[in-house]
């Protein structure tokens, strides 16, 4: 089908209509409805989102994050910078390029002259994570900056990092689930990308929010159909909503095979998952970067706004003015001042609100003293060990790509009852 016109310059309920439309009919032949047309991954649906970038393994929930070192570049890439995947994502789209340009060759399945599809190259490969997410801090620091000039009057009253924490949670609080401040919990959330996993390729620099292209250059192609069978044969799921890009389903034997290839221990997606990524919170202390974050947006509102004008009343009932100075204080000096169930206290705040995941005041202050107690008693890996138990985020159900290789695999007995029954029953026990 064609005539599929959503974009982002459209009202939300235009925007909600053709996108319904897109969902339905998009892979559509004669008309009739296919919302889950065969070959294709839909990151707009729940856990798909998170492919590659999140895992459960023997009870616990896991953000996950591609090793660097295992990252190659593609051969059939369009110039310019390196577009960069997991070594055996690379292998598997060169053997879909080799027998691509075969059929194209051989006039079998593909036909010439086919803008995107004719002859395929890559346009962009595995966004880094860390850049990504160090720039959505810069960018909450320059908001923040912005909000505590708007209301001068709170900002002035700051005369220590203690009477700021509040201006900064009121600030924060209200946006965390659409911009997470934490780099696990933006990880998960609509600020990043399925490109950060290393298992995506895109071959066309077409807009994601454009609909229109989607069906000009993609579905409506003459090689589309060759396209999407190539792709499946050699491991890969077309994204529903960017048929340019290409995601290794690494449930699927095919994928498998490539990855074998390069390691032969590797024998099931588990094993894929053990050794081409790590859990990003053994990489990050992110209680570390969380004071940090709050650290460096105190001293920029004190620096920008070092001298504050005040004004009094004396005996006589003149109006007297003076000036008070604010200086800015090291990271060092404020961690080392306050108590760590402060900062247990507030991160755990944030947490909770960034993964939904619906604690009380009260719990949240008793995973707080926990947290600060297991700390003083044996050290901070032994409370954020505690803290990532507690803090499980819930993004597991049917369809999923944890649902889908349980099943394939017969790993569980019964499916659906997957991470999210595993972080509901975790969730309930606080010490």
């Amino acid at each position: 089908m064609s005539g599929f016109k959503a974009n982002n310059n459209m009202s939300a309920f235009d925007v909600f209509r053709h996108r319904s439309l897109y969902n339905g009919f998009a892979f559509s032949k004669r008309g009739e409805v296919n919302v889950d047309p065969e070959a294709t991954k839909n990151f707009w649906f729940v856990e798909n989102m998170m492919h590659g970038r999140i895992r459960e393994k023997s009870g616990q929930i896991s953000i996950i994050a591609p090793k660097t070192d295992l990252l190659r570049n593609c051969k059939r890439s369009t110039g310019g910078a390196p577009a960069l995947a997991l070594d055996f994502v690379s292998d598997a789209f060169e053997h879909m390029v080799v027998n691509h340009e075969k059929d194209r060759i051989q006039g079998t399945r593909v036909s010439p002259g086919s803008a995107h599809l004719s002859k395929l190259k890559v346009h962009a490969g595995v966004t880094d994570a860390s850049k990504k997410y160090m720039k959505s801090k810069s960018e909450l620091q320059k908001r923040f900056l912005s909000y505590g000039n708007s209301i001068k009057e709170h900002a002035d009253k700051i005369s220590s990092f203690e009477s700021f924490v509040p201006l900064f949670m009121e600030f924060i609080t209200p946006s965390l689930e659409a911009f997470p401040v934490t780099r696990s919990s933006y990880l998960l959330s609509k600020s990043s990308t399925p490109m950060m996993s290393g298992l995506c390729l895109e071959i066309s620099p077409l807009k994601h929010s454009e609909d229109a292209g989607k069906s000009e250059h993609f579905l409506n192609d003459q090689n589309f159909d060759a396209y999407r069978v190539i792709a499946a044969k050699s491991g890969f799921a077309i994204d529903k909503n960017a048929p340019w890009r290409l995601v290794a389903d690494i449930a699927s034997s095919q994928m498998l095979e490539f990855a074998t290839k390069r390691v032969s221990d590797i024998s099931t997606y588990e094993d894929i998952l053990d050794y081409y990524f790590e859990e990003v919170r053994d990489q990050y202390d992110e209680l570390a970067e969380f004071q940090e974050t709050m650290v460096r947006a105190y001293n920029l509102l004190i620096s920008t706004n070092s001298v504050i004008y005040e004004k009094s009343v004396d005996s006589d009932q003149k109006v007297i003015l003076s000036t008070r100075i604010r200086t800015t204080e090291p990271r060092s000096s404020i961690v080392s001042r306050i108590k760590n169930d402060f900062w247990y206290e507030k991160f755990l705040t944030v947490k909770n609100i960034e993964l939904g995941l619906g604690y009380g005041d009260l719990e949240i202050r008793k995973m707080a003293n926990n947290a600060a107690d297991l700390e003083s008693s044996f050290d901070r890996t032994r409370a954020t060990g505690y803290i990532k138990k507690r803090m499980t985020p819930i993004v597991s159900s049917e369809g999923s790509t944890t649902y889908r290789t349980s099943k394939i695999e017969g790993a569980r007995d019964t499916p659906k009852k997957d991470s999210q029954a595993l972080a509901r029953s975790l969730n309930k026990k606080i010490y």
